[in-house]
């Protein structure tokens, strides 16, 4: 449920779908307020595009129910989908080489809108001008970069004002320094436009800058829908912990409960105390943040003295990555600089506040 009192533009309730007998997606459920920015995230093949294309009419769901803007989309085809407000930028920008920039505009408005040849050149060039590249209407795909076919694939969308603009993979095919400097972009004009918007993506960066709600797919299934701080902070499942963010994790052993609602966990590197409520005896998993660790001893903190596998320098911050098993990781994340003499292959006492423990069930799908 949308915390949000906005109307809603769009409600899914106990969505399957698929193709043939193949199940691709399975109970299915979120609401999106309008102006609201959803990001479907997950790895390829979890069911983000097939859910795509269900919203824009490409798939049937064979159970539950798509309602957008209050009427339901059951049986609507996929233009009559698109005359409502709903519209799509597909992987891959697909704009026409052989028209000019305005021309690619132009389309949308005349067919979707039903506009006059001059009023949709009109809105095709404020669509250009909000996205900074009206001075590239008359020059053909071919001739602008990569950076600028996406803008012109977005202003295209736009040009029809939309009720709900669905992108899949926007920004896949830019380089990083582009692609971030186009995410600030968007998330600016779509909030300007009062835009409700989804975005289909696999890339974690990208769904905590775009959205205020994240869903991870997972298996065609939603695996937690939260806000991108919610999220990160309260991971619902070893899954979600791994998937968005870094960590590190430590499996262990549940030994004692304590009365101020600490739980003690017996580990390869000792026992450790972390907020929780299990049995004495349950297999557990451990999650940190690394920017939650520190190097050295603090007092009253949980302390482990693993081996320092490697440094990474990453300009603004460093990581310490630290030998462990295939099924765990250490990792430290710092902005500080690093204490003088730390080389790999030294044993080096690390430490995080108890209350900074994560903890799961061992077993759990991660």
């Amino acid at each position: 449920m949308t915390e949000s009192s906005s109307p809603l533009a769009l409600r899914l309730q106990g969505v399957r779908a698929g193709y043939g007998e193949t199940v691709v997606l399975e109970d299915i459920s979120f609401e999106l307020p309008e102006r609201g920015a959803l990001a479907l995230l997950g790895r390829n093949g979890v069911g983000k595009t097939t859910l795509n294309n269900v919203l824009c009419g490409l798939v049937p769901n064979s159970q539950g129910e798509v309602t957008f803007l209050g009427e339901s989309l059951q049986g609507v085809e996929a233009n009559a989908i698109v005359a409502r407000g709903l519209i799509q930028v597909p992987e891959g920008r697909l704009i026409f080489p052989n028209l000019t920039v305005l021309e690619n505009l132009t389309l949308s408005p005349m067919w979707v809108g039903k506009l006059p040849k001059k009023e949709a050149d009109a809105r095709a060039m404020e669509q250009l001008q909000r996205v900074r590249i009206a001075e590239q209407a008359h020059k053909y795909p071919l001739q602008l970069s990569g950076g600028q076919q996406q803008r012109v694939a977005v202003a295209r969308a736009l040009a029809v004002a939309p009720k709900l603009l669905l992108l899949d993979e926007p920004f896949s095919a830019l380089d990083r320094k582009l692609r971030e400097t186009m995410q600030i972009e968007l998330k600016r004009l779509l909030r300007e436009l009062g835009t409700t918007a989804i975005f289909v993506t696999h890339d974690q960066d990208e769904a905590l800058v775009m959205s205020d709600r994240i869903a991870v797919m997972n298996q065609g299934r939603i695996e937690q829908l939260d806000t991108p701080q919610a999220l990160y902070d309260r991971p619902a499942t070893p899954f979600a912990l791994q998937f968005v963010g870094l960590s590190t994790r430590l499996m262990g052993q549940v030994i004692s409960a304590e009365k101020d609602g600490m739980i003690v966990v017996e580990t390869a590197y000792g026992a450790l105390r972390a907020p929780g409520n299990f049995l004495r005896g349950s297999p557990v998993l451990l999650g940190i943040r690394p920017e939650r660790i520190s190097f050295g001893a603090l007092e009253g903190h949980n302390v482990i003295t693993p081996q320092l596998a490697d440094i990474v320098f990453q300009g603004a911050r460093i990581q310490a990555h630290f030998v462990s098993t295939d099924a765990e990781a250490i990792l430290l994340e710092t902005s500080a600089r690093l204490p003088a003499g730390i080389n790999p292959g030294a044993a080096l006492p690390i430490s995080w506040a108890p209350e900074d423990t994560l903890v799961f069930p061992h077993g759990a799908d991660a």
